[in-house]
């Protein structure tokens, strides 16, 4: 179909169905392409400090965290995991691709690239697990080969109805490599969408350390705040 008539298209579709904003639910501008008004991606805000590092309190070297997860953000972010629009992909994971080139640290000396596993039950619940769309994306961005890495091996409690020290003591010993061998020597960044405490990213580097790995660095979509 040519491109003229797609747009004419889309625009009459629009007027029957508009689209709305996924974080304000305002009508959207038919050139608003990811499905986020430009209200909305104004307010979300970069992560001033950028990194944190382990201080021997963690088992990653640091982890870099893209956004604050606050306002617009945190309603994405929130549409995106739990109401399954994975649309919003696209301008999730381009907040974390622009990061990157912003810091450029964060891939150096990077072999394979994964992410935080989900339970199997809210695999089947969402049908997707967001951090490891994001993954792939941030993967076919750069060259950089993703491998399923890691399995969750018991149940847990969902992380945001816990304390922090709850939080520390509920993923304990919860991940597992699935392969020895696509992890050994290799130093893997490990992808989330957000980092609160640091406990899951921390217990998920802990099993890849295990199994071998040089050395696990974080990156994340947004920083608790």
């Amino acid at each position: 179909m040519d491109e003229p008539i797609v747009s004419v298209t889309k625009n009459f579709v629009n007027l029957i169905y508009p689209l709305r904003c996924a974080a304000c639910g305002k009508s959207l501008d038919p050139l608003e392409e990811f499905g986020v008004c430009r209200v909305c991606l104004n307010k979300i805000r970069q992560n001033p400090k950028p990194y944190s590092r382990s201080c021997g309190l963690f088992f990653f070297e640091r982890a870099y965290s893209a956004c604050l997860y606050e306002g617009a953000l945190k309603e994405l972010i929130h549409v995106f995991k739990y109401k399954s629009k994975i649309s919003l992909a696209k301008i999730l994971s381009k907040l974390m691709i622009d990061f990157i080139k912003e810091n450029d640290e964060i891939l150096y000396g990077i072999d394979i690239i994964t992410f935080v596993p989900i339970q199997a039950r809210r695999l089947r619940e969402r049908g997707f697990n967001q951090s490891r769309t994001l993954a792939l994306n941030l993967s076919k961005e750069f060259g950089i080969p993703i491998t399923d890495a890691l399995k969750k091996t018991r149940l847990t409690k969902p992380q945001n109805e816990l304390t922090r020290n709850e939080r520390l003591t509920n993923l304990k010993d919860a991940f597992k490599a699935r392969d020895r061998l696509k992890i050994k020597g290799h130093t893997i960044l490990l992808i989330d969408d957000v980092m609160t405490t640091g406990a899951t990213l921390s217990e998920c580097s802990k099993a890849l350390l295990d199994a071998g790995a040089a050395s696990v660095r974080c990156l994340t979509l947004a920083r608790g705040i």
